[in-house]
């Protein structure tokens, strides 16, 4: 992990580096003031012994007369033993006697200077003060010459102090290059706790920011048992429990996710705001919404940007503003249900929802529900007050068409038995009153009118038993090899006095020497015998039919063409209706019962067949179904 220099870093190490050049700079200005100060304290206390030997050598000699050689002696010392060092012999009224630097006639009275008043008065005198002599800033030490009482003058010394610093320049210059050397010290010292410090921080916060991003494999390496380190361990502990919350949490909401994703009825939720809180994929395709899959895109939209229709709009709408008590008992008596009496809670309605392909009929339901609050806390007191709204959708489509074939087949089927009862009941009240022996034809006639409904009617109601059986799917329908050849002949022997009758041209073709099917013999047999009677009803004399089964690939496929009447496009779509027959077949002999196309269909669909129509007006039909088969 690449170390970023941060702000942490440079407050860190900034803060460092100035308190420990603050430390080494003070530490460095205190010793070389006091070395400063140790330096002035023993240059003068070297002067003042200087100054006492040159004052015990000249006592007895002090005074006017002896003036040249005091000059004399103050310029041999000045020049030769204390280099650098200005000798001056001072009479007590401040006349000079000798001076190393200066002609003593020439200089002024030293009455005034403060060391040799000093001196005179206490014995010893010093000063730091410009010198007009010799026109420098000077040190003097002035040691009196005599006693208290009977002062006879003073022994001056004094040195310049440009000469003073000088000798201090190289006690300076080591203390400046320490203090450099410290200061460095110290600056790669606050660089490597700041290094040290930012690198175990940054590795704390990028474990914290790896957690905030979800990644819940990141962890903190911790050493030691500073503040630091219990921070990187309680940062470890909190990503253990939040990984085992957050893996609680996503199993929940996967298996909440797959749960109303695989639901067949649309589920949508809204709050007590009107706003969506979840909505799943099956609600999303029957409204018509979008093509998000999820139906996260319109989680906290508004209810009138999710949901066009008006009335489902309303249905979701927060009805009552009683809160829904938080057991379960009561919980269920609020919402209500089927048999409920709470109508403001539960209601109920049935629409037809318009789609891109067909039109749909939806059952909604909404009741009221709790939902937990905006802070998580269900059991905080007002939990209870908030409410939801939840909308199930069922598609009732099928239903509805079931139920409408139901009631289409009882009235079919009424009307279909009406017409053969009524024309056998009329047929036997007119045998009534037939003279069978003057009237044998006429009663011949009615007895075939008696003979052929009731035919039709046992045909209708044999037809009905098969539909009934092939819906309920009460029998198991086994699978048994089949020969596509010996199937078709066993079928054509059964047709042979109807194909002759009508003098039909009658071909069957099989791919190769045979196709071999796995099959149930009896649903195939009734699909083929049913397309092949309607085929040989509604060809004309002297037509054409064939017969072919052909294998391709894993799909066995059985064809039934003709060159009959064909069906109109307008009621190809119709044709496998109950008791719905195409124009020409409603009434002539030709006349069906009008099951045997709905048969062909529900014994297709037992088979997991697909089954085609073909079919162009006056030029004939064709049927094809397409059998699953793998060899």
């Amino acid at each position: 992990m690449a170390l970023r220099l941060g702000r942490y870093f440079w407050k860190l190490f900034l803060a460092n580096a100035f308190v420990m050049a603050v430390v080494v700079a003070g530490c460095v200005w205190v010793i070389v003031s006091q070395l400063d100060q140790f330096r002035q304290e023993e240059l003068s206390n070297h002067l003042l012994a200087q100054a006492s030997a040159l004052e015990v050598a000249v006592r007895e000699q002090f005074d006017t007369e002896r003036a040249e050689e005091l000059n004399a002696l103050a310029q041999q010392v000045g020049s030769t033993e204390l280099e650098g060092v200005r000798v001056t012999f001072v009479l007590a009224d401040g006349k000079v006697l000798g001076d190393s630097e200066a002609s003593a006639n020439e200089m002024e009275s030293h009455s005034d200077r403060p060391e040799i008043l000093q001196a005179l008065t206490s014995g010893f005198g010093e000063s730091i003060r410009w010198s007009h002599t010799v026109a420098k800033d000077m040190k003097y030490v002035a040691v009196r010459v005599g006693t208290a009482d009977n002062p006879l003058g003073v022994v001056r010394l004094s040195m310049a102090v440009q000469s003073i610093a000088a000798r201090a320049q190289p006690a300076r210059r080591l203390a400046t290059a320490i203090a450099l050397v410290s200061i460095l010290a110290a600056m790669l010292l606050a660089l490597t706790i700041a290094l040290l410090w930012s690198r175990r921080i940054q590795r704390i916060t990028e474990a914290a920011r790896s957690i905030s991003e979800g990644d819940m494999s990141a962890r903190v390496a911790v050493a030691g048992k500073d503040e630091v380190a219990h921070l990187g361990r309680s940062l470890n502990e909190m990503r253990e429990k939040l990984s085992t919350q957050v893996g609680t949490i996503d199993r929940q909401r996967r298996t909440l996710d797959s749960l109303v994703s695989q639901l067949r009825e649309g589920v949508i939720v809204a709050d007590g705001d009107g706003r969506i809180v979840l909505i799943n994929t099956e609600a999303v395709e029957l409204l018509q919404l979008s093509s998000d899959e999820t139906g996260r895109l319109f989680v906290g939209q508004s209810i009138e940007q999710c949901v066009p229709q008006h009335k489902l709009q309303e249905l979701l709408r927060l009805t009552t503003n009683i809160a829904i008590p938080r057991d379960n008992a009561s919980l269920g008596r609020s919402i209500g249900g089927r048999g409920s009496t709470d109508e403001t809670t539960s209601q109920e309605i049935e629409l037809q929802l318009t789609t891109d392909k067909s039109v749909r009929s939806v059952l909604a339901r909404a009741f009221d529900i709790r939902l937990p609050d905006g802070n998580g806390d269900e059991s905080s007191p007002d939990a209870s007050d908030c409410l939801g709204r939840t909308l199930v959708l069922t598609d009732v489509t099928e239903l509805t068409r079931v139920m409408q074939v139901k009631a289409d087949l009882a009235s079919n089927a009424s009307h279909e038995l009406r017409t053969p009862l009524s024309a056998i009941r009329a047929a036997v009240e007119t045998l009534r009153a037939v003279d069978w022996s003057s009237d044998a034809n006429a009663a011949s006639r009615f007895v075939d009118i008696v003979d052929r409904h009731s035919g039709r009617m046992e045909d209708m109601i044999g037809d009905l038993l098969e539909l009934s059986r092939l819906e309920s799917r009460a029998d198991r329908f086994e699978v048994t090899p089949i020969s596509a050849k010996k199937l078709l002949e066993d079928i054509q022997q059964s047709f042979q006095d109807a194909i002759s009758a009508k003098n039909l041209h009658w071909k069957v073709s099989v791919l190769g020497d045979d196709v071999i099917l796995m099959a149930n013999s009896e649903l195939l047999r009734m699909v083929l015998r049913n397309l092949i009677d309607n085929a040989i009803r509604f060809t004309d004399i002297d037509g054409n039919i064939e017969i072919s089964a052909k294998r391709g690939g894993e799909i066995v496929v059985f064809e039934v063409a003709d060159t009959g009447c064909g069906i109109a496009p307008e009621e190809q779509n119709r044709v496998f209706e109950r008791f719905y027959q195409v124009e020409q077949s409603r009434s002539g002999s030709n006349r069906g019962t009008g099951l045997g196309l709905s048969i062909v269909r529900h014994a297709a669909t037992a088979m997991n067949a697909e089954i085609n129509l073909q079919s162009e007006l006056g030029q004939g039909t064709r049927f094809s179904i397409r059998l699953p088969c793998p060899e």
